[in-house]
């Protein structure tokens, strides 16, 4: 297979990826809604096709002569009902996939995805996971990595002004599973190039198991300031998110979520697997957040 399309335009995950596919000599385009990102896309060795992941005929277009496609659902901030942009575009992607026979796809999936409903911005992307397995012929990896080390940095403006971190999970004896997306996209590269895949199936992706206080204490040192973890309730979750200019829909889902991992069931299917861990640690990202945080 030599013709791969990757969605997520240069992100954290997206870009090593395209890098990698296209050192292993691959014709590589990358799709963006970003019309200035064209020239680094470029830089990189691959094709840029500008358009809205929301248009159907664009990636129907997109995905025209692609034997390999890579798929994400991006974060979507700017939507009022996040549900069903999210929805929209896993239908864009299927319907494309189907129409021009797509033979490989991997898709960036979630920790979460095996239970369908009460998991938040993750009941989409079961849904979508559940849309491809339907489609007649297709070899698919769905990737289900855990909680992004980089979801931590959302903690720092608590940190500054408060002294505390939170969310409504944590405080307990669970440990989180953790992962760097330096690890998701070595993974995601894994699949999308060698392809020992056939049918459906998933691949969980996981770098680190810690619990909140050991993240507390793993960061606190980093930044050379002492903070504690609150759990807030799920009012209080809710709230903070909505306060902090997300819409509703997004608020109502990312509280649910944070039900999920308080409760475990986020994780059930996880610990079936017994993933073999990745190579990125806590005290590996612990510089990542230092920077972060004092560039704040």
């Amino acid at each position: 297979m030599k013709n791969y399309v990757i969605t997520g335009s240069i992100g954290h995950i997206s870009k090593p990826i395209a890098e990698h596919l296209i050192e292993a000599g691959k014709n590589v385009t990358i799709i963006t809604s970003d019309v200035n990102k064209v020239n680094q896309i470029e830089a990189l060795g691959a094709e840029a096709l500008i358009g809205s992941l929301e248009d159907s005929q664009f990636v129907q277009d997109a995905f025209k002569n692609a034997e390999v496609v890579y798929t994400m659902i991006p974060p979507l901030m700017n939507t009022n009902d996040l549900r069903g942009t999210q929805l929209k575009i896993a239908s864009n992607y299927a319907e494309s996939i189907r129409a021009n026979k797509i033979p490989y796809v991997v898709t960036l999936s979630s920790i979460g995805a095996h239970m369908g409903n009460g998991c938040g911005p993750v009941d989409s992307l079961s849904a979508y996971e559940k849309m491809l397995d339907q489609i007649p012929g297709l070899n698919v990896k769905h990737l289900r990595p855990s909680y992004f080390f980089y979801n931590l940095f959302n903690q720092i403006g608590l940190i500054k002004n408060m002294g505390i971190a939170g969310g409504n999970f944590g405080n307990s004896n669970l440990r989180l599973p953790l992962v760097h997306t330096n690890d998701i996209a070595a993974a995601a590269t894994e699949e999308l190039l060698y392809l020992n895949f056939q049918g459906s199936s998933f691949r969980y992706v996981v770098s680190d198991f810690r619990t909140t206080e050991e993240i507390v204490q793993v960061l606190s040192k980093a930044i050379g300031k002492k903070f504690s973890w609150v759990e807030f309730t799920d009012d209080q979750q809710k709230e903070g998110l909505l306060n902090a200019g997300l819409s509703v829909s997004h608020a109502d889902a990312f509280t649910e979520m944070g039900i999920a991992m308080r409760t475990g069931k986020m994780f059930e299917d996880l610990y079936k697997h017994h993933p073999t861990l990745s190579p990125a640690k806590l005290e590996n990202f612990a510089s990542e957040f230092s920077l972060a945080y004092n560039a704040f």
